[in-house]
This record gives structure tokens, C-alpha cells and sequence, in this order.
């Protein structure tokens, strides 16, 4: 009992060091270079971090280097550039403060599991995770470096006919990335501009596509730890239920992301321009106003004669009510292949429209 009891202190108290709100990236490196993961056949795989890409939130991003190393020699191989997520071991001082860290630390192992399960699907849309681990008592996820950026970078007002017609594309391409992940029982539940990022790579096959990243809040029903739990996101973009409960959080909630979503991509404008502001007034919480806010202070500003459905559909994906927004909102796999069909019929294609044209002939045609 005795040294049960001094192992549980001591190990209390080696936790209370190491939290700290910020490590340097040479900090980082050492816990990275002591703690290789070494594979069934001896090789160890190693990561070099270059730079910090984010230092906010919970988590810090850095572009690295991913190689094989072999165990009997120097030799490098499988070497490829990538960008590591690191959970950081902090929560805020305070009660039940190792608890926090606890709870916090499982959620970012569950971010890992549910990378893993969408790597498992095959899904081309989303940025690609190569697995994660633990260095020391970081754990960390091991994703794709994307050349390009996050489409809140490119929103912009007055698009060219061209340009209409190639993110109207986009939008079909990323309505099909959705429905593949709610056809495997993933929900994202915090899709917004900032967690999609445009691939700007002529060398890479999703060039001119947007790919899903930050599965964070994502909630899989396949695994066994899931957290109905969800919270507001981001203001104009997170549905109004998950302010509301913690419970029977549906696919609805990315319908209503990717309707507000595609409103600000193709027009330049927010579709709930005051929502922020009242959220930050209100003190950052989901407020009966900014709710009545949600629910009637739409400003749906796309009109295109080419493309008549597009006002009807984001008012529907954006319904206030979760019920009456999958009644009225179209399947996302077919308005994916109307939206191609209408840009199509106006002489436009692309790599997004290509794909998806190939994506049906190999499911068969369907009747929508």
C-alpha cells in the first residue's frame, strides 16, 4: 500500500511540472527524437519538425519531415513532408485541474481514432492522416501537408462567371466528401471555412479540390467511446442544436454547416453577418438573442439565373429546426450531382466534376 500510495504522488507531481501552457518546438523535438516508433520489422520512424504553422487552442500544428530509418544503418527511406498536431499538456489551473488534462487528453486519442477510421475509408476528400502516437506525454496525429490554404483565405465578393462556375464545382465535390463521411456514420459537427483547406498543388491528385481536415469534434457511431456531447463551435456556422443539447446530435448539423459554408464561397458574404458580434456581446455563450438571431436574421444574398435552386437550398440546409431542415434539404450525394449537372450543361468542368461524373459511373446510375 504504501508504495502504491508514493507511485500515485509521485506521479501526481511529475504531472504538475510538465504542465505547462506552451513548449518550444526544440522541446518538442527531444521528446520526438527519444521516442521513436518502431515498426514490426525493426524500423524506427522518425520526425523532424521545421516550423510552427499554429500555436493557438489546444493543439499546435508543425510542418515536419516523416522518414524510415533502418535499424542497422543511417539509411532514410519513405520520406515524406507532413504536418504533426501536438495536444498540448495544459488545462488552466483551477478544481479538478488533472481531471481537465485527463479529460482533454482523451478527447485528442479519440481525434486519432477517428482519423484512423476515416483513413480506413478510403475517402479522397479529406486530408489524409498517417496515424498518430504518444512522445512522452504528448500525444500527436500525423496528417498530410496540403500545399494551399483554408478557403476563408480566398472568399471573396464579385466572383467572374468562371469563377462562379469552378467554386460552384468545389461545392458539389465537397457536398459528396460529406455525404461519404455521414455514409460511415461520421459527423463532423464543426465544418467551417477555416477547417477546409483548397489543395494549390499541380502535383498533387486533389489539386483545385477543398479537402476536409480537423476531425476534432467529429462523432463516429462505429466506435465505442462516443461522446454525444458537442458545444457551439463557431458562430454562423455550428447548427442551432448544438447550443441547445448534448443529445441525438445528427447528421443535420453538417447540412447546416455546409449551407452557410457554401453561401460565404460563393457570394463573399457571411449568410448570419451579425452573429459573431452578438455572440462576442453576449459573452461568448449561445444567448436566447443570438439564437432568435439564428433562427430569423438569414441574409441570403445568391441570386444566379444560371443556377435558380442554389437560394432555395441554402435556406433549406440552414432551417432553424433540425427535424424540418433533413425534410426539406436535399440528400448531399444528390445535390453534389445537380450542382455538376447544372455546370456541366454550361460547358464547365474540371477535376471536381470529373471525379464525380467517374464516382457515378462506377455506382451506377441513379435516380435522384
Amino acid at each position: 500500500m504504501f508504495w502504491n500510495n508514493l507511485a500515485e504522488i509521485m506521479d501526481r507531481v511529475s504531472r504538475n511540472l510538465a504542465l505547462r501552457p506552451n513548449y518550444t518546438m526544440e522541446e518538442y523535438q527531444r521528446w520526438f527524437d527519444h521516442n521513436p516508433d518502431f515498426k514490426h520489422n525493426g524500423d524506427a520512424e522518425r520526425i523532424e519538425l521545421i516550423e510552427p504553422l499554429s500555436l493557438t487552442g489546444t493543439n499546435q500544428l508543425y510542418r515536419a519531415k516523416l522518414w524510415l530509418q533502418h535499424p542497422r544503418d543511417d539509411r532514410h527511406y519513405d520520406e515524406k513532408e507532413i504536418v504533426v498536431k501536438i495536444c498540448k499538456y495544459w488545462a488552466h489551473s483551477g478544481k479538478n485541474r488533472l481531471h481537465r488534462l485527463n479529460m482533454l487528453l482523451s478527447a485528442f486519442q479519440d481525434e486519432i481514432r477517428i482519423n484512423n477510421l476515416v483513413r480506413a475509408t478510403n475517402i479522397e476528400g479529406v486530408v489524409q492522416t498517417f496515424g498518430g502516437g504518444i512522445a512522452g506525454r504528448h500525444p500527436y496525429l500525423k496528417l498530410e501537408f496540403i500545399k494551399g490554404c483554408s478557403i476563408d483565405r480566398v472568399i471573396k465578393p464579385k466572383l467572374t462567371d468562371e469563377e462562379l462556375l469552378q467554386r460552384v464545382a468545389q461545392m458539389a465535390y465537397l457536398a459528396n466528401t460529406i455525404s461519404q463521411l455521414h455514409y460511415y456514420q461520421i459527423v463532423h459537427k464543426d465544418l467551417k471555412p477555416k477547417n477546409l483547406l483548397l489543395c494549390q498543388n499541380p502535383t498533387h491528385k486533389n489539386n483545385h479540390k477543398i479537402l476536409v481536415c480537423d476531425f476534432g469534434y467529429a462523432q463516429a457511431k462505429m466506435r465505442e467511446t462516443v461522446s454525444e456531447g458537442g458545444g457551439l463551435s463557431t458562430p454562423c456556422y455550428s447548427a442551432p442544436e448544438l447550443a441547445q443539447s448534448s443529445e441525438n446530435i445528427t447528421y443535420a448539423v453538417d447540412y447546416f454547416s455546409f449551407g452557410a459554408i457554401m453561401h460565404e464561397y460563393l457570394t463573399g458574404c457571411k449568410l448570419y453577418p451579425k452573429a459573431k458580434e452578438i455572440y462576442n456581446e453576449d459573452g461568448h455563450i449561445a444567448s436566447s438573442r443570438y439564437m432568435e438571431y439564428i433562427k430569423n436574421g438569414r441574409e441570403n444574398v445568391f441570386h444566379d439565373d444560371r443556377f435558380p435552386e442554389i437560394h432555395n437550398w441554402i435556406d433549406n440546409l440552414t432551417t432553424f429546426d433540425s427535424t424540418e431542415r433533413m425534410k426539406r434539404s436535399p440528400n448531399l450525394f444528390a445535390l453534389a450531382h445537380k450542382l455538376r449537372e447544372e455546370v456541366n450543361a454550361l460547358g464547365f468542368r474540371d477535376v471536381n466534376t470529373d471525379f464525380l461524373w467517374n464516382q457515378l459511373n462506377e455506382y451506377g446510375k441513379r435516380t435522384f
